[in-house]
Formats: C-alpha cells, structure tokens, sequence
C-alpha cells in the first residue's frame, strides 16, 4: 500500500492481494459447504436416525415402560439406540432360527431386503392402548372381516379377508393385509397379518403384535414364505425377548 498527496489531498492505494485473497477464501468457504452438502453426514445420521449396523456384541441398557432391557449392540438397528437410557421404542433385528445378531459374513441377510431373507425385525414399544390382543382381535379385527368364520388354510390357520375400502367407507387400516388366527398353546388365540402378494410388492412380510408385560408392547415381523413356521417363530421370538429383560 502507498501514500501520495494530490491537491492536499492524501490518496491510499489498497494492494490487488487483498482482493484475491478475499476471492481465495470466499471460493473456499463455498466449497467446503457445497463438500459438507454432499458428503457430509446428515442431520439423520447425526442423530442416530439412519439404519447402521455394527458387529459389537457389548451390551446397552435400555428402559422402556416399566421394563429394563439389556441388548448386545449388534442386534440394534440406529446408533441412538446404542446409547441406552430411557426410550419409547428400540428397533432390533435378528436371524431366524438362530437368533443370532448382525456379524459382518451375514451382511447381505441383514442389510437387504429379498423376499427369502431369514431377517427378524423386532420392536420393543411403550404401550400405548388399554386393548389386548384378545380384545383387538373381537373388536377390531373381526368386524372389519367379511366373513368372522373365515376359511381354513394351511399351517393351521384361520384365515380371514378384510372389507374393501369403499368411497363411503372409511379406511379400516387394513387394507393390502389378510389376517390369520391360529392357536398356541400358552397363549390361546394370536393374530398374523401378513401383506396380500402383489407386483409392487417384493418382499412381502407377516406381522404380529401382542403385550409382553405390564406396559411393554412387541411386533415381530418375517418374510411371509415363512409362514409355515409361525408356530416355532413365535415362540421363539417370546423367549429370546425374555431373554434380553432384566428382572
């Protein structure tokens, strides 16, 4: 920078440098965002929120309702589940019938979603309505029906069709679902919903949700050509959940 008078008047003279290194920083500091946009992690993925396996086997304690849980992190499917604490819900996945967690050689079971995959998916939820099984069963499900005696199908099961969604029918929250009601012998009457096969459909799944104790709800889902052994993966499903409650 230089200093000259002209008329009395002092002139200042700014060095070019200035300029382009205001040029160097503004271009850097617009490509660090656009790099941070594009391959940074998201707010998701800051929070947790993104589906992310991991092959530790170190368990997390978790409070859900009333109950205490004591997960080994690689049967847990969001990072913020693996910090334990107090949670509302915990989603967990599992191989069928090994129960066995997430392990790298397994990858693909866990990660993929083809129509054949031995994956359980499993959540662990705060109850959050007076109805049992039982109840939701006689008074919601059966009347959506449009024949309560249903037909018998294979794997000794009940099977049963919902009403159509009509213009001057409400949605009964059902719909692309059959219903199946078999019986257990520790638990008397259960219901499956499993998604009616369609093109758009890959992969379809079959549900069931029942109340494990005092506030604590469980849905378990399966791939449905593994309906044949809802039996064995109920119960199955009920013990290893025993197995990850503290008493």
């Amino acid at each position: 920078m230089s200093n000259s008078k002209l008329g009395g008047d002092e002139i200042r003279e700014e060095s070019s440098w200035r300029y382009a290194l205001s040029l160097f920083v503004a271009t850097l500091v617009l490509c660090a965002v656009l790099l941070y946009y594009y391959v940074g992690p998201r707010m998701e993925e800051i929070g947790g929120n993104v589906p992310s396996p991991v092959v530790s086997e170190e368990r997390v304690d978790l409070a859900i309702g009333n109950a205490r849980f004591s997960i080994p992190a690689n049967f847990t499917v969001y990072p913020r589940d693996r910090r334990g604490g107090v949670r509302d819900e915990v989603y967990l996945y599992a191989l069928w019938p090994t129960f066995s967690g997430y392990s790298a050689p397994r990858r693909n079971e866990f990660v993929e979603n083809s129509k054949n995959t031995r994956r359980l998916d499993l959540t662990i939820s705060k109850r959050t309505t007076t109805f049992g099984e039982k109840d939701r069963i006689e008074k919601l499900y059966l009347p959506q029906t449009k024949d309560r005696n249903g037909v018998f199908s294979p794997h000794q099961l009940r099977q049963y069709v919902f009403n159509e969604q009509s213009p001057d029918v409400p949605t009964n929250g059902y719909s692309g679902y059959e219903l199946y009601i078999g019986e257990t012998e520790d638990e008397g009457r259960i219901a499956l919903f499993c998604q009616i096969e369609r093109d758009e459909i890959a992969a379809p799944y079959c549900w069931r949700e029942y109340e494990a104790a005092g506030d604590v709800t469980i849905i378990y889902r399966f791939k449905k050509p593994y309906l044949a052994e809802w039996r064995n993966i109920d119960r199955e499903v009920r013990t290893f959940i025993g197995t990850l409650k503290q008493e």
